[in-house]
C-alpha cells in the first residue's frame, strides 16, 4: 500500500469518528453514515471500505466505535448501526495519546 493511501486511510478513519462523536454518541445507521461521508466529505467508499474502517475502530485494543446489527446473524450493511465510544471523544478532544492509524 502507497503511503499516500496511509495517510487517506488516516483521515476518513478520522473524519468517520468526528462525524460520530458530533452524533453525541446516539446510534448511526451504517447507509447514513457512508451518505454523510460522500455529501459532506467527498469520501467515496464502498460498503467494504467503509466496513474495513469501522471494523479497525472498533478493535478491541481501539475501542473508538462500536457497532450492532438490527437483525442479529445478518451482515447486510443496511442493516448496521455505528456509534462512537467515550474513548473516542477522549481522543478527540487529546485527552488520551494519538493514535497512529487516525488522523483529525
Amino acid at each position: 500500500m502507497a503511503l499516500s493511501d496511509d495517510i487517506r486511510h488516516e483521515a476518513q478513519r478520522g473524519v468517520i469518528l468526528m462525524i460520530l462523536v458530533h452524533r453525541n454518541l446516539e446510534w448511526v445507521p451504517f447507509q447514513e453514515l457512508k451518505q454523510q461521508l460522500a455529501r459532506g466529505q467527498g469520501y467515496l467508499l464502498t460498503d467494504s471500505e467503509l466496513r474495513f474502517h469501522l471494523n479497525y475502530l472498533a478493535e478491541p485494543s481501539r475501542g473508538y466505535v462500536e457497532t450492532r446489527g438490527l437483525r442479529p446473524g445478518r451482515q447486510d450493511p443496511s442493516l448496521t448501526q455505528v456509534r462512537a465510544t467515550s474513548k473516542a471523544v477522549d481522543l478527540l478532544d487529546g485527552r488520551i495519546p494519538p493514535d497512529p492509524g487516525i488522523a483529525f
